[in-house]
């Protein structure tokens, strides 16, 4: 969502350059040169999507913007925190001037704003809407809130918070890393605060609507709990740096340079940052056997999270492309809702069939695979030589391999085991190394 000035100028200038990007696109002249086509139709439809979604939020900010509005219907307590950001806009109010009309300083607004007023209490709510000049119009029907409703109010309709892996999510530090409403006093329990936890991250997130790949045994409420703690990272990386076109021909380029350095996973998240693209490296949680997943935070960022539950480089690249694969094929076919994957489940599903197809040709092409004779050997040192004429890692070689013949037994000297959660520790992306089982 467009919330200023500032974001609508880049947007709009954004979402130009999209548009021209997509008119000069030429599918065949790249297929000439080499690219495999499942690359270059997921670049169209990369394109497409973004162009479509900054678009909308366009068209979406000039319409509030234009003073047409004067009516906000939101449909629940958990929506008046969007609602008092769009009156705000409908207002042609910055967030400064909202804060002088309130007598508090820009930050809190802006803090306000990125929490959709969750941690705002009733009082302060009724204030912004009068400083906006919007009359808060409620209907009330009887029923006793419970502390759940209160402190979690988006976590109804029979949530058990008692099956939320309470244990694991203080064990690791997350119910000590969030900001309580302001209308909550006195001492709550580890699982209301659990139930906050998940209730501020996910927001507005359909709670249960996610796509999980077929075959894979997930528990919902710790997958639920580890999707609330990548969201809430993801919301405190971003930034308000101007969009990066998610160009996949070129990231792929730069992806597979990155593959044959030592330390290529780690400068990986700076690589994607550029690209708009937020990877969190979190480690799964008990009765959840996850290896990534992509999403969206906030409508428009994507999102990657990694697990490393299998510590080797073959697997990092293949789930991290596999994820990609979901960002730029299939940003209106559910990553809104969120895709998790797990290695080794099979691939019936149409949609994780075609991240599955990315994955395995973004490094090297099906047709260079399917005429390579590598395929079918059992000598490293001809796996090795392979990597090393088409300039990627030999981990990537060694695991498509691996995958096909489904023997995880082969060329383990090759697929870097050991090497990644310590090298993404020393580079401070993953944490609490040493809880690691």
């Amino acid at each position: 969502m467009i919330t200023n000035e500032r974001q609508y100028k880049i947007t709009k200038n954004e979402a130009e350059r999209f548009k021209a990007a997509l008119q000069g696109f030429k599918e065949i002249d790249l297929i000439k040169q080499g690219l495999d086509p499942v690359i270059v139709i997921a670049q169209r439809n990369s394109l497409e999507q973004q162009l479509k979604d900054l678009q909308a939020q366009v068209a979406d900010y000039e319409k509030l913007r234009s003073g047409r509005v004067k009516r906000l219907f939101p449909t629940s307590i958990g929506e008046i925190g969007q609602t008092l950001i769009e009156a705000r806009i409908a207002r042609n109010l910055s967030q400064r001037e909202l804060a002088d009309r309130l007598g508090m300083k820009e930050q809190q607004i802006q803090r306000y704003e990125q929490d959709r007023y969750l941690t705002a209490n009733l009082t302060r709510v009724a204030e912004v809407a009068e400083a906006l000049q919007f009359d808060l119009v409620a209907f009330f029907e009887s029923r006793t809130d419970t502390l759940l409703e209160r402190i979690a109010p988006n976590l109804r309709d029979g949530f058990d918070i008692s099956k939320l892996p309470v244990k694991e999510m203080k064990k690791r530090g997350w119910l000590s890393q969030m900001r309580l409403p302001e209308h909550l006093t006195g001492p709550l329990s580890d699982m209301d605060l659990a139930a906050a936890f998940v209730s501020q991250a996910v927001g507005s997130h359909a709670l249960h609507r996610q796509h999980v790949r077929s075959g894979s045994k997930q528990d919902p409420y710790s997958l639920l709990a580890w999707r609330a703690r990548l969201l809430q990272r993801a919301k405190s990386l971003e930034t308000s740096n101007p969009i990066r076109s998610l160009e996949t021909q070129s990231l792929v380029r730069s992806l597979i340079g990155l593959s044959t350095k030592k330390n290529g996973p780690a400068e990986t998240v700076e690589l994607l940052r550029q690209h708009g693209i937020i990877l969190i490296i979190e480690r799964h949680l008990p009765s959840t056997h996850l290896d990534g997943a992509a999403m969206m935070v906030n409508g428009d960022t994507p999102i990657i999270g990694l697990t490393l539950r299998h510590d080797r480089l073959d697997n990092f690249w293949f789930t991290l492309l596999h994820e990609l694969g979901h960002v730029f094929l299939h940003r209106d076919q559910g990553l809104r809702e969120g895709f998790f994957d797990e290695e080794g489940a099979p691939s019936v599903d149409k949609l994780e069939k075609e991240a599955d197809s990315f994955a395995e040709s973004a490094f090297i092409t099906n047709e260079v695979w399917a005429k390579s004779f590598v395929r079918f050997t059992r000598d490293k040192n001809q796996v090795i030589e392979f990597a090393k004429n088409h300039g990627i890692s030999s981990a990537v070689v060694a695991g498509r391999i691996r995958r096909e013949r489904k023997d995880y037994t082969i060329f383990s000297e090759l697929v870097g085991q050991g090497e990644l959660r310590k090298m993404m520790s020393s580079a401070g992306y993953l944490e609490n190394l040493d809880a690691e089982g």
